[in-house]
């Protein structure tokens, strides 16, 4: 018998029509994702399909909507991981081979992935950051499936309950009528009724054998639940070669835009030398397609090797350049990174150095060398791929490479949008989305989740050690566990709210910031802005260590006349009518006419010493000095004293030191 009243076994639960939590990820636009049902594929538009003529129907997927096959890859990683929860061979038959299979990125703590077959959600593939692994959650449509041939984590309840679970209650133990033994807390679930049919989807609060020992507790968080209802499967078959006949009408339309938008922007800067830049991804491909479509021929290639390019992505660019006889023109970085992080330390999204010493800054100079001052580029930025890029405009100039105009023709699509446009053209791809992949370029971005470093762990090992050596004593050196890069927090220099809750549950001796290598070379006034009877006023004040005032000296001449002792330790400089004592203790004296000047040209200096002293050669500013007097000496950056005018301008240019 089971217990009539509703708070012995039922407890409410709130928000109890969300099916999946939606996350904190913003509609970056109208979501386009359809399904041909007759043909049983994608569509990518809500028009007639061009095989069958059945017009396509809305699938309703979370945001931001970038949907994309699914590759071998991230099918062999889902299919393990259903294996794993809920049986040997359950993972194929809910993936089958024979079927167009759809993943979209989701918000979450790190990756997860909505995955959609016969034009419904099945479940997403979650990363689960503390175990380093993936989890499978089940949607109701999925555990329909999975019930009909797994035999693990089930749980069955009595007749009588499943309203009051409809009615938006979770599952307490009196209300269980028996369960597989072999659950364990937190796992996924599926709930049948007295009759052996799928009603619900959720997560396991207590043990198989808690629930068969206990007489009451909170059992099942319910994220799904319906009336008993036969899962949705098509037995209709695809291949890929199928998506993309029954979208080439709709691909077509979306090709043409962007020709016409290609053959605009060249027209208005007919003067600029044409490049693609290109970084091996799905992205930068379908551009440098569309590009090659409208120009009628293969423009040169763009591409800047960081030193942290994976070598299929090398052979991949170089054998796409072969194959068009085109040249690639760029940088290679060669060991910079590994030279620069014992400078500044990692990398991270809040601190991403390695941008500008790595791509744009070497991007800069090569252009004003090898192409010319000016230069039009076109770039595969897409506005889903982050909400930065969604409120960009489509032709820019980035400040960090003056010179380059960049153009984004397929701004507006979608990564299905995207993949098919390739398949179409029957274009070879970059072979590591088949390892699993989704993205390409530097594979220690700290912009990746912690799951696709964990990739990289697998496929190649050695490169994955050589950054978890240099991970390790930068952890010493922090105080930090090896948690901190192993799980992944390295990737924030302040850690965000998420990240932070993490490190409190599973209780890590980790700070929320750690320290940058600005905190070296802060200047801290000691004495304020006073009179002085000489020179009107004066400022004093110190390094927080001493200053390498030959390193120094190369760069203060943007001040004005600098004149530098080695004997003595001191480096002087006459700015206008203000005078500038530094000393290799790190004491700086500053005298001058006008207080507001002095407090202006202190904050100038502080800037002057950080790019003194921790440049790193990224070579970003040398083209953008009108008088040319800026070079690299001995790997740093110097000042032609014949040749500088004192502007400062340069005071204003990006560059890296000043991100520390």
């Amino acid at each position: 018998m089971i217990r009539t009243q509703e708070n012995h076994y039922l407890a409410r639960r709130k928000d109890s029509r969300k099916k999946f939590r939606r996350g904190h990820a913003p509609y970056l636009g109208k979501i386009r994702f359809y399904w041909c049902d007759s043909c049983n594929v994608p569509r990518i538009a809500h028009t007639k399909c061009a095989i069958c003529g059945t017009k396509s129907r809305v699938v309703n997927l979370s945001p931001p909507g970038d949907p994309f096959p699914a590759m071998e890859g991230h099918l062999q990683r889902a299919i393990r991981t259903i294996d794993e929860q809920f049986g040997e061979g359950i993972g194929t038959s809910l993936l089958p081979d024979n079927k167009t299979i759809i993943m979209n990125k989701v918000s979450s703590l790190d990756a997860m992935y909505e995955i959609v077959i016969d034009g419904v959600i099945i479940g997403r593939l979650r990363f689960d950051i503390p175990k380093r692994g993936y989890t499978f959650l089940l949607s109701l449509e999925g555990a329909r499936r999975i019930g009909r041939s797994s035999k693990l984590k089930w749980i069955s309840i009595y007749d009588g309950v499943l309203q009051y679970l409809k009615d938006g209650a979770n599952l307490m133990l009196p209300g269980i009528q028996g369960c597989d033994s072999g659950i364990e807390i937190d796992d996924e679930v599926w709930i049948v009724n007295s009759d052996g049919l799928v009603v619900g989807s959720g997560i396991a609060r207590m043990s198989g054998s808690e629930m068969a020992r206990e007489k009451k507790g909170f059992a099942v968080k319910i994220r799904e639940v319906s009336d008993p209802i036969a899962a949705s499967e098509n037995p209709k078959t695809a291949t890929w070669d199928d998506a993309v006949k029954a979208n080439i009408k709709d691909l077509a339309k979306i090709e043409l835009e962007a020709v016409d938008f290609i053959k605009d922007v060249i027209a208005q800067n007919s003067e600029r030398p044409l490049v693609v830049g290109f970084s091996g991804g799905k992205d930068s491909l379908a551009t440098y397609l569309v590009v090659e479509n409208a120009i009628g021929k293969s423009p040169p290639i763009f591409f800047m090797d960081t030193g942290l390019e994976l070598p299929e992505t090398i052979e991949f660019i170089t054998g796409f350049a072969k194959k068009r006889h085109v040249k690639i023109l760029g940088e290679q970085a060669g060991d910079r990174f590994w030279d620069s992080i014992d400078v500044f330390g990692p990398p991270a999204r809040d601190f991403r150095w390695c941008c500008k010493v790595l791509k744009l800054g070497p991007a800069a100079t090569s252009i004003a060398q090898k192409i010319g001052d000016e230069t039009l580029s076109f770039m595969g930025q897409r506005k889903l791929e982050s909400f930065q890029r969604s409120i960009e405009p489509r032709v820019t100039e980035n400040p960090w490479v003056p010179g380059q105009l960049s153009a984004n023709p397929i701004q507006n699509w979608n990564a299905l949008e995207v993949w098919l446009y390739i398949f179409s053209k029957k274009e070879v791809f970059n072979p590591l989305y088949s390892k699993g992949y989704h993205r390409m370029g530097c594979y220690l971005c700290p912009a990746s989740p912690l799951a696709e470093l964990e990739s990289l762990r697998h496929t190649h090992p050695e490169l994955y050690q050589k950054w978890a050596k240099k991970m390790k004593d930068w952890a010493i050196k922090y105080g930090f566990p090896d948690e901190w890069y192993e799980l992944g927090f390295w990737r924030w220099k302040t850690l965000p709210k998420g990240q932070l809750e993490l490190v409190t549950h599973l209780g890590l001796d980790i700070t929320s910031t750690r320290r940058g290598p600005s905190e070296n070379i802060k200047l801290n006034v000691t004495r304020g802005v006073a009179p002085c009877t000489k020179s009107g006023f004066s400022l004093e004040g110190s390094f927080s260590s001493g200053i390498d005032l030959d390193r120094l000296s190369k760069v203060m001449p943007i001040f004005g006349k600098t004149r530098f002792s080695e004997e003595l330790g001191t480096l002087h400089t006459i700015s206008s009518e203000n005078h500038i004592s530094l000393f290799s203790s790190g004491n700086i004296v500053i005298r001058g006419s006008k207080e507001k000047v002095i407090e202006n040209l202190t904050k100038k200096i502080e800037r002057a010493t950080k790019r003194a002293l921790l440049c790193q050669a990224c070579g970003s500013c040398i083209p953008q000095c009108s008088q040319g007097a800026l070079h690299l000496k001995d790997g740093q950056i110097s000042v032609d004293e014949t040749k500088c005018i004192n502007c400062l301008e340069c005071d204003a240019w990006p560059c890296p030191t000043y991100l520390a």
